[in-house]
């Protein structure tokens, strides 16, 4: 029933419309290469301890809702488009633990302890997608929009920590210091603002419009560093095996709207 009202209000008109306004809704489905995953296949030894790693810890992307709005001038079929997807995403950690053994005369030989990264998430700021597009559309009630350019990525942080334990036999936990362990975006990396975006999708109507649509936002590798807080010394020679973490942002939005011809 909405359909059919909005494909009455989208019926012909005599005058052109050269603009158009799309609002929009959706799902973000970010994806990211093997470099996003924290492997640590071999742990050196550390002076007067063995270790043994149980898992592999590995972070993940996950997606938020998207909303947002585009500005299209029309030269016939061919036009340009600047738009903002305002996108949800964060970041997954499984954790992993360490399982010690002192050597030596240290605690008297013998003794045992771990180490365990907790699981964490770790939320990002909304991303604010600033593209600037071509874009391609078919005449018709029933069109087919097609468009693609330069994407922006402002600077945006990440919220969150991973809960570390750090256990010793024989050693009450009041005398440990457990660690929090953040997740941060590394600064000074201006040059990998800049990406691409493409997109296409299916329009109905005529001056207001449904669409739905599926884009894609690509931004230049990133790096992430880990950064410790109330650390002991053995938690630290541990943690420092694990190299800054680098990934390429790729993400995926699927939207529908309206779209107001003007």
């Amino acid at each position: 029933m909405m359909l059919a009202a909005l494909l009455v209000l989208g019926a012909p008109h005599p005058a052109a419309a050269d603009w158009d306004l799309s609002l929009f809704v959706g799902q973000a489905f970010p994806t990211y290469d093997d470099r996003l995953v924290i492997r640590l296949p071999e742990i050196p030894p550390v002076a007067g301890m063995g270790i043994e790693a149980s898992g592999t810890p590995e972070l993940r992307a996950d997606g938020g809702p998207v909303f947002g709005a585009a500005l299209a001038r029309e030269f016939g079929v061919l036009g340009i488009e600047v738009r903002v997807d305002i996108t949800d995403v964060a970041l997954e950690l499984t954790g992993v633990r360490y399982d010690l053994r002192f050597l030596g005369p240290f605690l008297g030989g013998g003794a045992r302890g771990s180490l365990s990264l907790g699981d964490a998430r770790f939320e990002a700021d909304r991303l604010r997608l600033l593209s600037f597009n071509a874009r391609l559309r078919t005449p018709g009630a029933v069109s087919l929009v097609a468009s693609g350019g330069l994407s922006y990525l402002p600077d945006f942080d990440l919220a969150g920590s991973i809960p570390v334990q750090f256990d010793i036999e024989g050693v009450p936990d009041s005398f440990l210091a457990q660690p929090e362990l953040f997740l941060v975006v590394v600064p000074e990396q201006s040059n990998h603002r800049w990406g691409v975006n493409g997109g296409a999708g299916l329009r109905i109507g005529g001056r207001v419009a449904v669409f739905a649509e599926a884009r894609v936002f690509y931004f230049k590798e990133y790096e992430l560093s880990l950064e410790l807080e109330d650390v002991q010394p053995i938690v630290s020679a541990l943690l420092d095996e694990i190299e800054p973490v680098r990934f390429r942002p790729l993400i995926a939005n699927a939207v529908a709207g309206l779209v107001f011809r003007f």
